[in-house]
């Protein structure tokens, strides 16, 4: 079975806005200008045409485009523990219609997978999947239509997940061999920004490499082949795979993936030069044997977690009303509506969505990946940090890319002292002067700042 190997999204973190009617032609352009061989039609929180996947269909056919056989499209379907079972029921339906007209057109199937997203409950996994199966089955049996089973992939966005990601590809199995469906290769999706949004940089770096590693074990004790996705984006917090200064110490680290995102900002705010350094590398780095980690290393995720969450706590009001002022670049519903929560102080608060989040702490003058400041720190006084930047290659690279755009001056006025004063101190313990380009700190200290958001993000790279 061919596995893609790049999987072009419909992020909103570019700064350039795209409707939802011009996906089609981004689909088309991803298959031939970026060379992805896989398209994501994003349903979740998101307001897509239900036609989409048919409508790339027949564009590609239109354009002689061999879909089904080195192309594909993969909806990403709503969680119905999040979002109405109307939509996740009508978003099954447009990948099904896709695969209809496929087969009509060119005898072959375009959609093979779809993508559920903030997979927690292995109940809701396996509702979805069978879910799946039966539609088809209809389909086959009323209108005589050649159509193979659909595997779910579940994609986990949350460090407790990712340790606990062998439980969850042992439910799509249990589903799959119930309706006697081949699981010789199995199809599973890493998410980092989710994960950091709620548990930290660190955190999250360290439960996917985890998770990358799990899954290469369990593929040996299973004698089946486990394909990893991961879903990265350009800055640091968001996995920097998809930035052309990080990508090759990021490829590495996360080795193990065999299918990479390739978001909407490494498209439209890089330079295409230095997108095909990122296509090349990404490309280059499929299916390398993942890194082990020590044992100890879970709990660091935890303590790190713990960390995280204690900074965020102190200042969620704050980015609230600054993301508030965020632009959407896609056809997204609110993070109001369709938000996250944050577990803290035995109380969950409420997030915006990740790249929304992202570009908030840029506003404020510190980058995210700055908010595990306290646990650097913590690690040094312990003479611990050196152990954790082993399980962690290239942090220190990540911090100082990040730098250029930590404005200390602003960070004390939108926030306080407190936080600048230990972001100050990890720097120095990481041997890192920061030195913010003064284009950057000219817009960053206008007051106010939002209307400024999508100039900041177009020198960043990235929206967020």
């Amino acid at each position: 079975m061919y596995i893609p190997k790049l999987m072009c999204t419909q992020h909103p973190d570019t700064t350039v806005r795209i409707s939802a009617q011009q996906e089609v032609d981004e689909a088309i352009q991803a298959y031939t200008m970026y060379r992805c061989d896989e398209v994501m039609s994003d349903y979740e929180g998101k307001l897509t045409p239900y036609a989409q996947p048919k409508d790339i269909v027949l564009k590609a056919h239109d354009l002689e485009i061999p879909i089904g056989e080195r192309f594909f499209i993969t909806p990403r379907i709503p969680n119905p523990s999040l979002e109405g079972f109307d939509r996740v029921d009508l978003s099954i339906e447009a990948g099904i219609l896709a695969n209809y007209y496929s087969h009509r057109l060119q005898d072959i199937q375009a959609v093979k997978w779809f993508i559920l997203p903030m997979v927690e409950d292995i109940n809701i996994l396996r509702l979805v999947q069978r879910l799946i199966i039966r539609k088809i089955n209809v389909l086959i049996e009323e209108l005589n239509t050649k159509m193979e089973p659909v595997q779910l992939v579940p994609l986990l966005e949350d460090t407790h997940r990712h340790v606990l990601i062998q439980d969850y590809v042992l439910t799509v199995v249990s589903v799959l061999k119930e309706f006697n469906v081949d699981t010789s290769v199995l199809r599973v999706f890493i998410g980092k920004s989710d994960a950091a949004v709620k548990s930290g940089h660190i955190a999250s770096v360290l439960s996917i490499t985890y998770a990358l590693s799990a899954l290469h074990k369990l593929s040996k004790e299973l004698d089946i082949e486990i394909k990893p996705i991961i879903g990265m984006g350009v800055p640091p917090f968001r996995g920097a795979l998809n930035n052309p200064e990080l990508v090759e110490g990021m490829a590495q680290r996360y080795r193990g993936f065999s299918t990479a995102t390739i978001q909407s900002a490494v498209r439209y705010d890089i330079a295409y030069k230095d997108y095909l350094v990122v296509m090349n590398t990404l490309s280059s780095s499929i299916d390398l044997s993942p890194s082990q980690l020590p044992d100890e290393a879970i709990n660091m995720i935890d303590r790190a977690s713990r960390s995280y969450r204690n900074i965020v706590s102190r200042y969620i009001g704050t980015i609230q009303k600054i993301a508030e002022c965020v632009p959407g670049t896609r056809d997204r519903i609110s993070w109001k509506s369709y938000g996250r929560l944050l577990p803290a102080h035995h109380e969950e608060l409420s997030v915006p969505r990740a790249i929304v989040y992202t570009s908030a702490w840029y506003a404020t003058g510190i980058p995210p990946t700055y908010l595990d400041a306290e646990f650097v720190v913590d690690l040094y006084k312990k003479n611990m940090l050196d152990d954790v930047l082993k399980m962690i290659p290239h942090l220190e690279n990540e911090w100082r890319y990040d730098s250029r755009f930590y404005v200390r001056d602003v960070a004390a006025k939108r926030l306080d002292e407190n936080i600048v004063k230990v972001v100050d101190e990890a720097l120095d313990v990481m041997g890192i002067k920061p030195e913010p380009s003064e284009p950057y700190r000219s817009l960053l200290e206008l007051n106010p700042v939002e209307p400024h958001m999508i100039a900041l993000g177009r020198i960043r790279g990235f929206l967020g």
